[in-house]
């Protein structure tokens, strides 16, 4: 160190676990300064770490919300299942005396019960693999990871577990409250499904109350759970009216004309006993989920890349006199290396805001921190938009005013550090020239880009005149072309620096391929679960249709006009309830780009094509297995085991 050096001492403080730090220094922020002095968080250095790590936790609260929508459809398919089986027992049970009330009771604490076991279940082995992967992608992660057991994770994991266990078995549950004891005596014996049941809508309600505080509870943010819950409302209403939609075409414009089979396929959407709104609700909803999470993990993704260094300057020009700027451009167009931003910069000082000087608020008790906005160098530059690391957050962008007063643009966090609001006049001293400004808005700034930022933008048509320079920033493919470029800098150009990014460029990238491999392994890992939610929730629709194929049989269909009356059914249902997802889904997506992650919404339609045709096969798959025992075995011997 000699005189002239620029020191800078920083001093650590760890508190204790559960303080508020952000709380606790903020009565103190005046104090630090009027005596010049920055402080930092860990909070406020994530904010700093960029958008990256904030997509990220935001994409791990959807990626929770659609695991828990899935669930909840696979719940309420088993559970559906499972009453079909038990509608002989529970007619058994009101023979014996017991009322539709008690046969919910008995059923809904079995179910609680499996619903308590299986929540205990995967509570443990969500913890062993809490435990396990940090150690299996310890190289993959973007940051060295603690792992310790979660009790109060693990005990609301399990609560959540229970309680969807309920709510959703409760649906299904309440249709056995109606079965007849004529059950007993006549497997064929249908009870009157006509009449509304008040008990759904209660139900309905405390379905979507529980996903509203689940949402919030994910978000912490009271717009976005109800903007979730709202969005689920509308897609399952969509899917809903849709299904009955094709009940009512289908029934309406029968084609008359078409061959059997198809006439057979096409008659079991709307006859009784018909799945058409039970499977394009349950399909549709878990492509919409599945479809909406692809679509963001592309989105995500497509940001990630665009901020890694492939695309980010890597060689930054400082100090640029308006007599060079001809000169070096030539000299990087030569090198065929891309000018990706080049900005003025003036010089300055703060000298009065609302006509009181520096002088004035040191005898200011309330408002001597001010020092440091008076004593610091402020570097602006000139322009009437915002780029694209800012986003206007109150006011207006920089503009001329009619007065021919510059109407400037401030950074909202060191806007409110000085408490000033839209409106108040700062004079500032443009080397040696007053000039006054009105604050006419404010911006967010994206620090962590890599490119020019300023804290305060004038307008155009005021500082071109003030002596200022030119910040330049390049991309330089190798360490070889960067050292030719510096050599013929410092020969042609001493006073322009230039700065070698290349390092902080390697790190930034390291860490955002790790960002990249957990938003694929997510979104992958929950769309492979939720295809097998989608297979069980087909697998449920095998009672809906045994009897109309046990009678074709018996009347003579061959097995192959089973099938094919089968796969007409089951490929027109899949591939509207496919279709229609995904439509929701490209909706969905483009909300939650642009009001939660704020990304250009550019959705890729292949994969999304895909997903719908292969939702479509499993479908017919599923379809046909559910036949199998119609085409294998004799007739009578089905009849005996559904009825038994």
């Amino acid at each position: 160190m000699q005189r002239g050096s620029r020191i800078q001492y920083r001093t650590y403080y760890q508190f204790a676990p559960g303080t508020d730090v952000e709380a606790l220094i903020k009565p103190l922020e005046a104090r630090f300064e009027e005596a010049n002095l920055d402080t930092d968080t860990v909070a406020s250095r994530k904010k700093q770490t960029g958008r990256s790590f904030a997509d990220l936790t935001r994409f791990l609260n959807l990626v929770a919300f659609v695991a828990l929508l899935l669930g909840c459809v696979g719940v309420a398919s088993a559970v559906s299942l499972y009453v079909r089986e038990k509608v002989a027992a529970v007619a058994v049970l009101r023979c014996l005396g017991a009322s539709g009330w008690q046969a919910v009771q008995i059923y809904l604490l079995q179910i609680a019960l499996m619903g308590l076991v299986g929540a205990v279940v995967g509570a443990g082995l969500g913890t062993m693999v809490q435990l396990l992967l940090p150690r299996v992608f310890a190289g993959f992660l973007p940051v060295a990871v603690q792992v310790a057991v979660s009790w109060a994770a693990v005990v609301q994991g399990i609560i959540t577990g229970v309680l969807v266990a309920i709510l959703f078995a409760l649906l299904p549950l309440l249709s056995i409250r109606r079965v007849s004891p004529l059950r007993t005596l006549r497997a064929s014996f249908e009870e009157d499904a006509t009449r509304p049941d008040p008990l759904r809508f209660v139900v309905f309600g405390l379905i979507a109350a529980f996903i509203t505080g689940f949402a919030y509870l994910q978000t912490r943010d009271a717009k976005q759970a109800l903007g979730f819950a709202g969005g689920l409302l509308v897609a399952f209403g969509a899917l809903a009216a849709l299904g009955q939609g094709l009940r009512w075409m289908v029934r309406r414009y029968f084609p008359t004309s078409w061959s059997y089979v198809w006439r057979q396929g096409l008659a079991n959407l709307y006859r009784p006993n018909n799945q058409t709104i039970t499977l394009v609700v349950s399909i549709g909803l878990g492509v919409f989920l599945l479809a909406t999470l692809y679509l963001l993990q592309g989105l995500l993704l497509g940001r990630v890349q665009l901020a890694a260094s492939g695309e980010q300057p890597n060689l930054v020009l400082f100090d640029i006199q308006p007599g060079q700027r001809v000169g070096i451009s030539q000299l990087l167009k030569q090198r065929q290396l891309p000018i990706l931003q080049q900005v003025p910069v003036v010089t300055m000082r703060l000298a009065a805001i609302n006509g009181r000087t520096s002088a004035d608020f040191r005898q200011d008790t309330a408002r001597g921190g001010l020092k440091r906005a008076f004593s610091r160098e402020y570097r602006v530059t000139y322009r009437n938009q915002l780029i694209a690391s800012e986003k206007l957050e109150t006011g207006q962008a920089p503009s001329l005013g009619a007065d021919g007063t510059p109407r400037i643009s401030m950074e909202d966090g060191y806007f409110k550090r000085l408490r000033l609001t839209l409106g108040d006049t700062l004079t500032f001293n443009v080397q040696g020239v007053p000039l006054a400004t009105i604050v006419s808005g404010t911006r967010t700034v994206d620090w962590s880009r890599v490119q020019t930022n300023f804290l305060v933008v004038f307008p155009s048509g005021v500082l071109e005149d003030a002596p200022q320079f030119d910040a330049l920033m390049t991309r330089v493919p190798n360490n070889a072309v960067l050292g030719a470029v510096q050599r013929e800098l410092v020969s042609r150009y001493p006073n322009v620096s230039a700065i070698d990014l290349g390092l902080i460029l390697q790190t930034l990238d390291d860490i955002l391929s790790k960002i990249s491999f957990v938003i694929r392994f997510m979104a992958l890992f929950s769309i492979a679960t939720g295809l097998l939610v989608l297979a069980s929730s087909v697998v449920v629709s095998r009672y809906q249709r045994v009897q109309e194929s046990v009678l074709l049989r018996t009347l003579g269909a061959s097995r192959r006009q089973i099938l094919r009356i089968t796969l007409v059914e089951y490929a027109l249902l899949g591939i509207l309830a496919a279709g229609a997802g995904l439509v929701l889904s490209i909706g969905a997506a483009w909300a939650l780009a642009r009001w939660v992650f704020e990304v250009p919404f550019a959705p890729s339609v292949v994969p999304l094509l895909l997903l719908a045709l292969g939702t479509t096969i499993l479908t017919v798959l599923i379809g046909l297995f559910n036949s199998r025992d119609v085409l294998t075995r004799p007739p009578l011997e089905i009849l005996r085991g559904e009825a038994g």
